[in-house]
Parts: C-alpha cells; sequence; structure tokens
C-alpha cells in the first residue's frame, strides 16, 4: 500500500477511449470511500478521437491538495492503448516503484528497459467493453474496466463505490459499466 500524502495517478490514452472521464470518475469515487481530498487534471490539446491524450488525478486520505499542475512521477499509469508506450514522453514516466495498468490481452515485452520494482498489470479492457456492448459508434469505452482493475490493483475503493458513482454518472446505463467493471476487477492480472 502506497503511504504517500497525496497519491498521484496519470491516464494515457487516446481522444475517445475515455481516459479523462476516468480520471473525474477515479477522483468522484475517492470522495466517496473517504478521502478527504481528490481532483482530476484533464490536459486536452488536439481534440480528436484518436489523438494521444493525458489526463491525472491526485487523491490524499489526510492532506489538502494544492497543486493542480500535471503529474511527472506517477505512482500508478493507466494505459488506455498500448501503442502509446512507443511515445517517448510517455515511456519516460515510468519510474522506479510505479505500478502500470494497461490494456492488454497478451503479455508486454519491454525489453527489460524498466526498473525492476515497476508493477505491470493487464486488462483486456478492449475486449471486456466490446463483450457487453460498451461502446460508442463501434469503438470500445475504457473508463469502467480500467477503473474496475484499477480498483482491484489499488484497494482505494471497491465495486460498490464504483457502483454507487457509476448510477449517480451513467443512470440506466449503470448495469451494462457496473458488468464491465466486474469484469475486469477480475480478470486483471500481474504481468510476471
Amino acid at each position: 500500500m502506497i503511504e504517500k500524502k497525496i497519491i498521484e495517478i496519470a491516464f494515457h490514452g487516446r481522444g475517445g477511449q475515455t481516459a479523462i472521464t476516468a480520471s473525474k470518475l477515479l477522483a468522484e469515487m475517492a470522495y466517496e470511500c473517504g478521502f478527504k481530498d481528490a481532483i482530476a487534471i484533464p490536459i486536452i490539446g488536439a481534440e480528436r478521437r484518436g489523438a494521444p491524450i493525458q489526463a491525472f488525478s491526485k487523491i490524499s486520505r489526510d492532506a489538502q491538495i494544492r497543486s493542480y499542475c500535471s503529474v511527472t512521477d506517477p505512482d500508478f499509469m493507466l494505459i488506455f492503448d498500448t501503442t502509446l508506450l512507443k511515445i517517448p514522453r510517455v515511456f519516460a514516466t515510468i519510474k522506479e516503484g510505479v505500478i502500470l495498468i494497461i490494456n492488454s490481452n497478451h503479455k508486454i515485452d519491454f525489453n527489460n528497459n524498466l526498473q525492476k520494482s515497476v508493477k505491470i498489470y493487464i486488462v483486456d479492457a478492449t475486449g471486456i467493453s466490446l463483450k457487453y456492448g460498451l461502446a460508442i459508434e463501434g469503438f470500445p469505452i475504457l473508463n469502467i474496466p480500467m477503473l474496475g482493475a484499477f480498483a482491484k490493483i489499488s484497494g482505494f475503493y471497491g465495486l460498490d463505490i464504483m457502483e454507487k458513482v457509476i448510477k449517480k454518472k451513467f443512470g440506466s446505463r449503470a448495469e451494462k459499466n457496473m458488468k464491465t467493471a466486474r469484469d475486469a476487477f477480475e480478470t486483471v492480472k500481474e504481468m510476471i
């Protein structure tokens, strides 16, 4: 368990994959389960489907968050698209001790280019979203399965908190979203 006062999470995705929404939902879930402070920080550049995007969340159990800048040394990184790992500025933020949660249906070969202390988890968020029909115009919505996997790995909130926030945000679509969250929670696995 991370003992820092402020826990920093980086989201790397592509436009349309809902990484910005994921950072906002994570902040809400943290607040709902008793964190003292939680913020979401979107970095919005080229607003087009498929363009690389970043978002960040900062959460704290006992300290007020006073820094609203982007995260450069995250504790967790959620990678929505494996092709983003080829972007130097994304790969450079994978530092010692970070926990990666990657949307992938297969093991990823980093050619031993990572610190030994980096923990890597994979979850087939794309496959899960498509399995439950969670897509817009054929493009899978990845925020909920990625947050389901994050819930399992971090232990910061449970599926009950996810369900409460998702029902409030998505109303009648909550059930389908929770199916993807549960599936990701149950299938995320450490890459060894």
